[in-house]
């Protein structure tokens, strides 16, 4: 039964505990962790053979993680809007053909972080002048402290708006110019949503982390002394069928990481649920339409301009080339043919083989 909070507040931030419920979201990053150390794991067994197993498994692993985040980030979407869930594959499959779109809004944030970066150094380069700098750093300093703070807090908030945007089906520039407006209209409320949920975030975490430590820990003392002590990491005689003192110790070693890699499944969740329900409230206070329009406009404006530079690029004469100096000397002669067939002196018109003019008798050749 809802409580009278959620009742008020659909979207209130109380509720990122149900991504702990959401086993659907839970297996799809589960799976995809799983996925992803295999492939690592792979990668360096086969590192003997060539260090290029180890990159190429490497970079597909971190794919698979990417889209598995991405695949829970679409299902927990799902949950919030009371859409039918997909099945984990499909959330697996949609997460990886979504995937271009984050990494391009991640590229552009970036971009955005990097001239903020710039901009700080342009002030301590002006603060380097000689003289007059140890006076500017007075204020250069505190600017550019404000500068760099400010922009890891809209990094933060940018990315915990823009990826809900375009898991509920927005594209990056859109998805973007909302980010902005809503920054704009509401940057202290969205804020203190974001962080409020950060709070909460490190609460539930860190309480299910200590409950699955201790929890572990009995396991593991009673453990020890039922199954014995030696401890040796023997993951390929485990895998060979031979399950010594060492092969149990393996497999007790395993099973403790599938535990803290679901369990931080479940963790990793927490932010995601933050940023879905930002963008679901939020986002309803707006105007997207409009804000879709004036991006669509902004874009075309853009290409058009740079189609204009490029008509006008091609309309500029070539400049004379090895490759065209046989059609600019004909040009020439032509040119040249068409100013002879008047008389240079009293501009009567003349034949092309004529020696004299047959007006004032000037000699042409």
């Amino acid at each position: 039964m809802k409580t009278q909070v959620l009742h008020d507040s659909p979207y209130s931030i109380f509720r990122i505990s149900e991504a702990l419920t959401c086993w659907q979201a839970v297996l799809v990053m589960t799976s995809s962790g799983l996925i992803a150390a295999l492939l690592f794991t792979l990668g360096g067994m086969l590192v003997q053979i060539s260090l290029a197993f180890l990159f190429i498994l490497g970079f597909i692993a971190v794919i698979v993680f990417l889209a598995g985040i991405n695949g829970a980030g679409l299902c927990l979407t799902d949950l919030v809007n009371k859409n039918p869930f997909r099945s984990i594959l499909g959330y697996l499959i949609d997460g990886l053909i979504n995937l271009p779109k984050l990494i391009g809004a991640g590229i552009l944030l970036f971009l955005l972080y990097i001239i903020a970066i710039l901009a700080v150094a342009l002030i301590l380069l002006i603060c380097k002048l000689p003289g007059i700098g140890p006076l500017l750093l007075v204020i250069g300093i505190p600017v550019s402290i404000l500068i760099v703070a400010m922009t890891m807090i809209g990094s933060y908030m940018a990315g915990s708006i823009v990826a809900p945007a375009i898991w509920g089906g927005e594209k990056v520039l859109n998805s973007i110019s909302i980010t902005w407006e809503i920054t704009k209209r509401y940057p202290f409320a969205a804020l203190g949503k974001i962080i409020g949920g950060l709070v909460l975030c490190i609460l539930f975490g860190s309480i299910v982390f200590a409950l699955t430590f201790f929890a572990s820990s009995i396991v593991a003392g009673m453990a020890i002394p039922i199954i014995g002590s030696g401890v040796r990491l023997d993951v390929f005689a485990m895998m060979g069928g031979h399950f010594g003192g060492g092969g149990h110790i393996s497999g007790a070693l395993i099973g403790f990481g599938l535990t803290f890699a679901a369990v931080s499944a479940f963790i990793f969740l927490l932010p995601l649920m933050v940023g879905i329900l930002t963008w679901s409230e939020f986002s309803q206070k707006i105007d997207l339409e409009s804000i879709r329009q004036k991006t669509s406009v902004a874009i075309k404006d853009a290409r058009e301009k740079v189609d204009e530079m490029k008509e006008k690029a091609k309309k500029q004469p070539a400049p004379l080339t090895a490759g065209n100096s046989e059609l600019s000397e004909a040009q020439l002669a032509t040119a040249t043919t068409s100013a002879s067939l008047h008389c240079p002196q009293c501009n009567g018109i003349v034949q092309k083989d004529d020696r004299f003019c047959e007006h004032c008798g000037n000699k042409l050749i």
